[in-house]
């Protein structure tokens, strides 16, 4: 079965052709900022991917507004749309923060601001280590029970119903654990939504996630690839972050570099790999674009649904 009969396909090549202003391009210092840390995301990336993208999304938006004010005119109501939700999924160490950032710091350009914009990622939506230890879920760390499904689903509901201010979980990577401290967003136009579950579907739930996004991407790439990349940052960590005494996986700086890469192997094997092939992959095809990676970590195909 071809999953991709109801998409439009694009190469990269063919992509980049359309019609776009370059004004809204990115500086190499600001995309230096926001890079993840083996990301191979570059200015000619900026160019020929998302920048039509972001012109992709901006059409949609002002159709959803323009859309929403005829429905209010004939319904003779006052009341204003909505936030505008992108959401954006894909694997563990597939490249989503980066490409969430772009999306961000681009969409405030391409509005010069006028449009408020959130970035908000599904890991503060994960019951803390300590429950999770309770429940016997830390092995299953990412899995679809390892999340609030309660708490996300009333985060999103109180977004759409247009609430005036929303809170926020918080998560640190740092920690590897939920924060204590939250944030709250102020009704925003806009917002992204960036985690390995936003496209999952429960069907013991009254809601789905993707019932309240008005666009979705999906990044992609061979799990092989995927794999290679987890190994690679996993290890620039162990020589960067994971050297401070308080993150949680210090104690991988302590032991030998093939002892740390057999955890980290082993981690990919029996968690990550295993979720991406049983829960992320299969929602792949419930996105409304695909984003599909290279194995040298480049966009080569992008898949529109029709």
């Amino acid at each position: 079965m071809n999953y991709y009969e109801h998409y439009f396909h694009f190469s990269r090549d063919e992509w980049r052709e359309l019609e776009v202003s370059k004004d809204q391009i990115l500086t190499a210092e600001e995309l230096e900022a926001i890079r993840g840390l083996n990301d191979r995301i570059s200015l000619a990336d900026i160019s020929d991917i998302y920048l039509p993208l972001i012109k992709l999304m901006a059409i949609q938006y002002h159709e959803a507004i323009f859309i929403h004010g005829e429905k209010m005119e004939y319904l003779k109501k006052k009341e204003s749309r909505s936030p505008f939700i992108i959401a954006l999924a894909g694997s563990v160490a597939v490249g989503k923060s980066t490409t969430a950032r772009v999306f961000k710091l681009m969409l405030d350009r391409w509005f010069s601001k006028t449009r408020q914009v959130e970035l908000i990622t599904t890991d503060g939506f994960l019951y803390p280590n300590q429950q999770l230890e309770e429940k016997g879920l830390m092995d299953r760390k990412g899995f679809p029970e390892s999340y609030d499904r309660a708490r996300f689903h009333s985060f999103l509901m109180d977004l759409k119903a247009g609430k005036e201010e929303v809170e926020v979980p918080l998560y640190s990577h740092f920690t590897y654990d939920v924060l204590k401290e939250t944030r709250t967003i102020h009704r925003p136009d806009i917002v992204i939504i960036e985690g390995i579950n936003v496209l999952q579907v429960d069907q013991k739930e009254q809601f789905l996630p993707s019932d309240f996004f008005d666009f979705s991407v999906y990044m992609d790439a061979a799990e092989e690839d995927i794999k290679k990349w987890y190994l690679e940052r996993f290890y620039m960590l162990r020589e960067t972050a994971f050297q401070d005494e308080s993150s949680y996986f210090h104690p991988y700086t302590k032991i030998s570099r093939e002892e740390a890469g057999q955890y980290a192997l082993d981690i990919w094997d029996n968690i990550n790999g295993v979720n991406l092939k049983e829960n992320i992959e299969r929602t792949k095809y419930r996105a409304d674009l695909v984003l599909q990676k290279g194995s040298n970590h480049l966009i080569s195909d992008i898949y529109l649904r029709k």
